[in-house]
C-alpha cells in the first residue's frame, strides 16, 4: 500500500513539474508585447480602478489618443486597451476583460472597426496576449480562424520554434513581469509622410458581418450603462475615411438606440482639432506623435465640453506628471520624414 502511495505521490510531483515546466516554457516563448495594442502585461500594472476613462479600438485609437497630453489638459487619468485591426467583437471581449481590474467613469469606443472583416490579420497578437481566463476563451472560440484555436489554447504550437529570436526583454518579463507602460497604451510614432488629401477609403461591405458587429456594438453598450459608465462612440479622424454612405446610418442608428451613449465624429471637428496635413501624419489613417498631441488636447477640450467628469481621488500625480514628461521628451525629437 505504502509503495503505491509513493508511486501515485511520484506521478502527480511529476505532472505538476512538467506542467510548470510548459507554463515557464509558454511564458517565455510567446512574444512580449510593450506597444503597437494589445499590451496587456503592461495595463495589468495599473493600480487597480485608478483609470477615470479608458479608450479601445483599433490602431486608430493607440496611435492617436496619448493619455498623458488627456491629463494635462483634463486631469483625468486614462489607458488605451486597443489591438491592431480590432474588430468591435473583440472589442466587446477587451472591456469585458478591463473591467475587471477599472471601474472608469467614460469608456470611448473607436468605431470604424464595425466595418472590418471578421478575421483580420492579428488574431494571434489580439487574442494571444489576453490574460487566460473566460474572455480568453470565449474570444478563441467564437472570433478566432478555427486554424488558430489550438494554438491559441496551447501557444507553444505557434512559438516552439522562437529559440533563435529571444532577447535579454524575453527573459526579464518572464521572471519578473512586465512594468507599467510609462504611455499608458499610447504608441510613439515619430515618422511623417506628406499628405495626399482627403478621400474615401475603398469599403467592401459584408451585411452579414456588420450585423454581428451591431450586436456585438449592442452587447458593449449594455455593459457599460448597466455598469453606471458613459458610453461614447467615436470615429477617429483621418485623411482616409469611411464613406458617408455607411458611416452616416451607423451614427443616426447608434443615436436611435442607444440613447445613453454620445456620438463623436472627429471629422466634422478636422479644423478644430488643426493638424497639419504635411506634416503630423504617420499615414493617411495615423497621427505621428504631432498630430496625436493635437488631437489628444482637442479631445481634452470636447470632454470637459460634454463629457464633465470629476478625477478620481487619490491618483498618483508623480506618475502621470512622469507619463507627460515623458512623451514631451519625446516629442522634442524633430519628426523624420518617411522614405517613399
Amino acid at each position: 500500500m505504502r509503495t503505491r502511495r509513493k508511486e501515485a505521490l511520484a506521478c502527480v510531483v511529476s505532472v505538476a513539474v512538467l506542467l510548470g515546466a510548459l507554463a515557464l516554457l509558454t511564458r517565455l516563448l510567446t512574444p512580449k508585447q510593450h506597444d503597437m495594442g494589445a499590451t496587456w502585461g503592461q495595463f495589468l500594472q495599473e493600480e487597480r480602478d485608478s483609470a477615470d476613462v479608458l479608450f479601445f479600438g483599433s490602431s486608430l485609437v493607440y496611435c492617436d489618443v496619448v493619455p498623458a497630453v488627456l491629463w494635462e489638459e483634463t486631469g483625468l487619468t486614462g489607458y488605451v486597451v486597443a489591438g491592431p485591426e480590432q474588430t468591435i467583437p473583440m472589442t466587446y471581449y477587451y472591456l469585458r476583460e478591463a473591467l475587471n481590474t477599472q471601474s472608469p467613469q467614460a469608456v470611448f469606443v473607436e468605431i470604424t472597426g464595425m466595418f472590418y472583416a471578421r478575421y483580420t490579420n492579428y488574431t494571434k497578437t489580439n487574442i494571444g496576449q489576453m490574460p487566460w481566463g473566460i474572455n480568453r476563451l470565449l474570444a478563441t472560440f467564437r472570433e478566432a480562424e478555427p486554424e488558430y484555436r489550438a494554438g491559441l489554447l496551447f501557444p507553444l504550437l505557434f512559438y516552439h520554434d522562437r529559440w533563435s529570436q529571444l532577447t535579454a526583454d524575453d527573459f526579464a518579463v518572464t521572471f519578473t513581469g512586465y512594468e507599467a507602460d510609462p504611455l499608458a497604451g499610447y504608441t510613439y510614432l515619430d515618422l511623417y509622410r506628406e499628405g495626399g488629401g482627403i478621400y474615401d477609403r475603398e469599403l467592401a461591405r459584408d451585411e452579414a458581418n456588420e450585423a454581428r458587429s451591431w450586436v456585438a456594438l449592442t452587447d458593449i453598450y449594455r455593459l457599460l450603462v448597466d455598469e453606471g459608465i458613459r458610453p461614447v462612440f467615436y470615429v477617429a479622424p483621418g485623411l482616409g475615411r469611411i464613406p458617408a454612405a455607411a458611416m452616416e446610418p451607423l451614427k443616426t442608428r447608434i443615436r436611435t438606440e442607444m440613447p445613453e451613449a454620445l456620438v463623436l465624429d472627429c471629422n466634422e471637428h478636422w479644423e478644430d482639432i488643426g493638424a497639419d496635413e504635411s506634416r503630423d501624419f504617420y499615414d493617411a489613417l495615423h497621427y505621428n506623435a504631432a498630430g496625436a498631441e493635437k488631437f489628444s488636447r482637442f479631445l481634452g477640450r470636447w470632454m470637459e465640453e460634454n463629457l464633465p467628469l470629476m478625477p478620481l481621488p487619490g491618483q498618483d500625480a508623480e506618475l502621470w506628471q512622469s507619463r507627460a514628461d515623458l512623451f514631451h521628451q519625446l516629442a522634442a525629437q524633430p519628426l523624420t520624414p518617411a522614405a517613399s
